[in-house]
C-alpha cells in the first residue's frame, strides 16, 4: 500500500491518502476530503465468475483514520451516499449497470474486461475503466456533509490506454 498526497483546494488540510490493496474482485474505491477513510467496491462473483445477481457489488470501509479496520456501511451511509441501485443484465449475469445512491447521473457498467471484473464509465468523455473517486467535502460539515466536487480517475479503454481524469463541480 502507498500513500499519495491530495491537495485538491487551498483552504483545505492537506491529508495523505492511503492505496488500498488491490484484490481479484476490486472494482473502484472513493476517498473524502474530510479524512483518510476508504470506501471500497469489489465485485461478487459467484463460484462460476458470473456476478452475483442479488448482491453484485460488496462496499465496505477500510478505516485508515482509525485501525484501519474493515467495515459495514451503516443503512443511512449506504442510503445516502454509497450505496447503488442496480439493473442485471439478464444474459446470464454478465454484467450490471450501477448508479451509486449520491451520484446518480452517471452510470458505471460492471462487466468482465480482459479475464477480471472492471467498471467501465465515462471519464471527460472516454470509455474508461474507472479506478478512483474523490470527494472534495465544504469545510462547513454537518450531519450531510455538502460535496463541492467529485473527481474520477481511470484508463481509458482503447488501445491506447492512458490515464484520464475529469472534475464535476457539485451545487454550482
Amino acid at each position: 500500500m502507498g500513500l499519495c498526497s491530495f491537495h485538491a483546494v487551498d483552504d483545505s488540510p492537506k491529508i495523505s491518502f492511503p492505496e488500498p490493496p488491490t484484490s481479484a474482485n476490486h472494482l473502484f474505491y472513493i476517498q473524502r476530503s474530510n479524512d483518510a477513510n476508504t470506501v471500497m467496491y469489489d465485485a461478487n462473483l459467484l463460484p462460476n465468475k458470473r456476478l452475483n445477481p442479488k448482491f453484485p457489488i460488496d462496499v465496505y470501509w477500510i478505516r485508515y483514520a482509525e485501525k484501519g479496520q474493515r467495515e459495514k456501511l451503516s443503512a443511512v451511509q449506504w442510503q445516502l451516499a454509497y450505496g447503488y441501485k442496480q439493473h442485471i443484465n439478464s444474459k446470464e449475469n454478465e454484467s450490471v449497470v450501477i448508479r451509486l445512491n449520491a451520484f446518480q447521473n452517471r452510470s458505471l457498467q460492471v462487466l468482465s474486461h480482459e479475464g477480471k471484473p472492471a467498471a467501465i464509465t465515462q471519464i471527460d468523455g472516454h470509455a474508461s475503466l474507472l479506478r478512483k473517486i474523490f470527494v472534495q467535502l465544504e469545510p462547513s460539515g454537518g450531519f450531510i456533509p455538502k460535496v463541492r466536487y467529485i473527481e474520477l480517475f481511470g484508463i481509458t479503454m482503447h488501445p491506447n490506454k492512458h490515464a484520464v481524469s475529469e472534475r464535476i463541480y457539485v451545487n454550482r
